[in-house]
């Protein structure tokens, strides 16, 4: 547990970041102009942000930014050069930086990968084995089942197989520095799903630095059904966008009550319907429904904690300050109220102000998750910028404390 400072203005601040493949870099952009001040509604003011959570891509840009000792506007910089330059299809690249399709005939024909023959080999090699063992293993599946055909044949492809990640496997050893990470003095929370129990996992700082390396970052970006699972502790771990796509709660546990949250998907309303039903458009807004339902689930958290707070304050059981003004809450009332609880342990919860940024319209569609063309790519992160400079907290229903809500002192929270 790492204990965290408040920053100059006396609040914790944190920065969520929710998955959603290429349009991540969507995030760049929100990200450029908070710490630019330059977003009228939160009053010019630039955070200090200590507190990072993110789920999938959210992840990576979550932790890049934890490891700087004093993340702010230097620090998003560079993460937008490794966006523009190294996960984005760039003419001098070979590819993206997070996948490759394997045994995919159109590398031959781009200049970038062209350049590095001997690169192009290598692949092309490993794919070779690759497809081997694939045809040994799921045809040797095939023979031994007594399934009926059809569901036998359906059952030996695999889509998993044609994406290989190690584009983002070397992007993630090069850019993500763990000793680095470890003594920066921020919390960090990477979200991802157990693929076996059907549970949500949150791995704090310590969980990425001392036991699970990068590997916590890759499960937590492993869309089902295009990469495989990985093995976290014995267990296959997926994309933490199944369960908790905008890691709020994990920001509110670790301390913080001035949380800004970047989302990749617009409202529902406002994705666009299609004249006629197709199967892609009908699963993307399936998932952007069950997105929108975590999401009021965990925005309902942050506004009971103010109501809490507000209403135990005016029953007299917590002073202005937030402090309780029995030595000892009765044990009925510390199950009853988590606040009270929190307070009890000597980790008050805080009056919660948070910020929610979104894009105003679509970002590419189910299209946007895989397309890391560097146009695509820029577009997304001016449009963020754009977006975030006409934030608006009454569109965007942000919660703000209520008025003469107790601000309890400050508690330390896990990093």
């Amino acid at each position: 547990m790492t204990v965290l400072e408040e920053s100059r203005d006396g609040d914790r601040h944190a920065l969520v970041l929710s998955g959603g493949g290429a349009r991540g870099a969507y995030e760049v952009g929100t990200m450029r102009a908070l710490f630019e001040g330059a977003i009228p509604m939160t009053g010019g003011r630039i955070p200090e942000i200590r507190i990072f959570t993110g789920t999938s891509v959210g992840a990576f840009n979550a932790s890049f930014l934890a490891q700087q000792p004093g993340p702010g506007l230097e620090a998003v910089g560079l993460l937008e050069e490794i966006w523009r330059e190294r996960l984005a299809n760039t003419a001098e690249s070979c590819g993206n930086g997070v996948y490759r399709l394997r045994a995919d005939p159109t590398r031959i024909l781009d200049p970038g990968c062209l350049s590095n023959p001997l690169r192009l080999l290598g692949e092309l090699g490993r794919d070779a084995a690759f497809w081997g063992g694939y045809a040994l293993n799921y045809g040797a599946q095939l023979v031994r089942s007594e399934a009926p055909l059809r569901v036998r044949l359906l059952e030996s492809f695999d889509l998993t197989a044609v994406f290989s990640r190690s584009p983002l496997e070397s992007l993630l050893a090069e850019m993500i520095d763990l000793d680095r990470l470890r003594v920066s003095g921020n919390a960090l929370a990477v979200v991802t799903s157990d693929w076996l129990n059907g549970r949500s996992k949150v791995l704090d700082r310590a969980d990425v630095t001392d036991r699970l390396g990068t590997d916590a970052i890759l499960a937590s970006a492993a869309i089902p059904g295009i990469f495989p699972p990985v093995d976290l502790d014995g267990t296959p771990c997926v994309d933490g966008g199944l369960l908790m796509n905008t890691p709020l709660v994990p920001a509110i546990d670790a301390g913080a009550n001035v949380i800004h949250v970047i989302y990749l998907d617009p409202l529902v309303a406002e994705i666009p319907f299609p004249e006629l039903p197709n199967t892609l458009d009908t699963f993307y807004r399936f998932y952007d429904i069950l997105l929108a339902a975590n999401v009021r689930n965990d925005l309902s958290t942050a506004e009971r904690v103010n109501e809490e707070l507000a209403l135990l304050a005016g029953l007299g059981i917590i002073d202005p300050g937030g402090t309780l003004l029995a030595a000892e809450p009765p044990a009925h009332l510390r199950r009853l109220s988590r606040v009270v609880d929190r307070i009890a342990e000597g980790r008050p919860y805080r009056p919660l102000e948070v910020h929610r940024y979104r894009p105003k319209t679509d970002l590419g569609g189910v299209e946007g998750f895989l397309d890391f063309s560097d146009g695509f790519i820029a577009g997304l992160i001016e449009q963020g910028y754009r977006d975030a400079l006409q934030h608006d907290c009454v569109d965007a229903q942000c919660i703000l404390p209520p008025a003469g809500s107790p601000r309890p002192p400050a508690a330390a929270g896990p990093a």
